[in-house]
C-alpha cells in the first residue's frame, strides 16, 4: 500500500517534525544544581540623610518610610503613628499610643529603648517597628539588636532583631 501525503498533510507533518525533535531531548543529559555563590542582595532603602525614616506595618509586614525635612526624634514621630497620607496608602501602627517618655541609649552591648508604658502589651511586629526604627537611627557597625525597656513588672524583651 502506497502513502499519499500531499498538501496540507505534508505541511502538518513538517510542522510537527521540530516539536517531536524536542520532545526527544536531543541528547542532552540533565545536571544537579551547581552552587556558583551567594544570592544576590541589596539594601531596599539607601541611607537617607534628608528625612527619618520609620517603619510601620503594610500589607506584606513592615515598610521604612522616609518622613522628609528636619530629622527628628524617629521614635517620637514613630509612636505619633502614621500620618494621613501613610494611612491612605495603607501603613497602620501595632504600638499604642499616648506613650510616655522614650529614651535611647547605646553601649557595646547593643541599643536600648526605654518606653513609658508598660511593654508585655507590645506585638512582635510592634517590637520590631521599634527595633528597625532605632536601629536605623543609629551609626552603622554597632550591634544589629535592640532591647526594649518599659515600666510596670513585664521585664525587658529582647534582643529584638531588624527582620524585614
Amino acid at each position: 500500500m502506497r502513502c499519499n501525503v500531499t498538501g496540507p498533510r505534508l505541511l502538518a507533518a513538517l510542522a510537527l517534525l521540530p516539536a517531536a525533535l524536542l520532545a526527544a531531548g536531543c541528547g542532552i543529559q540533565s545536571t544537579d544544581v551547581i552552587a556558583v555563590g551567594d544570592p544576590a542582595s541589596a539594601e531596599a532603602m539607601p541611607p537617607s540623610n534628608d528625612g527619618t525614616v520609620l517603619y510601620f506595618v503594610g500589607p506584606d509586614g513592615l515598610m521604612p518610610v522616609v518622613r522628609e525635612g528636619v530629622p527628628r526624634s524617629p521614635l517620637l514621630l514613630l509612636f505619633a503613628g502614621p500620618d494621613a497620607d501613610e494611612r491612605a496608602a495603607g501603613l497602620r501602627t501595632e504600638l499604642p499610643s499616648g506613650i510616655g517618655a522614650l529614651k535611647l541609649s547605646m553601649d557595646a552591648g547593643g541599643m536600648t529603648v526605654m518606653i513609658g508604658h508598660d511593654v508585655s502589651g507590645l506585638t512582635a511586629l510592634a517590637q520590631r517597628q521599634i527595633a528597625c526604627t532605632a536601629l536605623r537611627s543609629a551609626p552603622p557597625g554597632r550591634d544589629r539588636k535592640v532591647t526594649i525597656r518599659g515600666t510596670g513588672p513585664a521585664g525587658p524583651l529582647g534582643p529584638v532583631a531588624c527582620t524585614t
